[in-house]
């Protein structure tokens, strides 16, 4: 292993948590938002939002994000609080650092040990299944 490099090494962008959703958004510990966020590319929140939050991409709310708002996203990811309703297209996951409180809606629901939740589940079918020779249904 040689100890000098011709290489430079690759500048890192400061500020940024390096787990930001490649190619997403990150919402800074630094930020708070009081109205809608609605978009199609990942989000990262490790700041407050108020309001409603409505995605086509997957949403991470990190350890020190704080969401108080109606959510909806393909696959929800919480690890920090959210106070309100949170639906996705295909998963909600709680980790052990999760506090929720509000109803969950989604096909899959994964609450890991610690994770703290008060509300209801809903775990009602997906997207309805094709009936054989109703094609597009």
């Amino acid at each position: 292993m040689a100890l000098f490099s011709t290489k430079e090494p690759t500048p890192q962008p400061r500020g940024l948590d390096a787990q930001a959703p490649s190619g997403g958004t990150y919402i800074g510990s630094n930020l708070t938002i009081d109205g809608t966020v609605s978009g199609s590319e990942p989000v990262l929140i490790e700041g407050t939002i108020r309001g409603k939050i409505n995605l086509s991409g997957d949403l991470r709310i990190g350890t020190k994000g704080r969401v108080e708002a109606t959510v909806h996203a393909k696959n929800v990811t919480v690890e920090g609080k959210l106070t309100g309703d949170v639906s996705a297209d295909d998963k909600v996951e709680l980790v052990a650092s999760a506090t929720v409180d509000g109803n969950i809606k989604a096909p899959k629901i994964i609450v890991a040990e610690g994770a703290r939740f008060r509300g209801s589940v809903d775990m009602g079918s997906a997207k309805p299944a094709a009936t054989p020779g109703e094609p597009g249904k």
